[in-house]
């Protein structure tokens, strides 16, 4: 049996030395994502505890006073009220699409 030409080789070897810089990033991505996904965990488990310590219900009345209060004392009145604007006008989307979602 001939043995295989010299270009085999370095193919081959060039070959090897790509595949070993893919498992090296790979590794270095699965070690990120591992990061990011404790860092997930972290902030959920502060959201919850933050969650917690708010009264378990609040009048709707008691939340809009509240809400109009932040609004009178806001500095960025202009922007505040424009973004209300805004999302009130996609609340009948967001309400068709909540109820499409739900027939399904």
């Amino acid at each position: 049996m001939p043995s295989p030409p010299q270009g085999h080789h370095e193919d081959l070897a060039a070959l090897q030395a790509e595949n070993a810089e893919l498992r090296r990033r790979v590794e270095l991505a699965e070690r990120e994502i591992a990061a990011l996904r404790a860092d997930a965990l972290e902030r959920r488990a502060e959201v919850r505890s933050l969650a917690e310590a708010f009264p378990a219900a609040m009048s709707r009345h008691a939340l809009v006073i509240g809400m109009l209060r932040d609004v009178r004392h806001h500095p960025d009145k202009r922007g505040v009220l424009s973004r209300a604007i805004r999302k009130l006008g996609r609340a009948p989307r967001k309400a068709v699409r909540l109820v499409r979602g739900r027939v399904k």
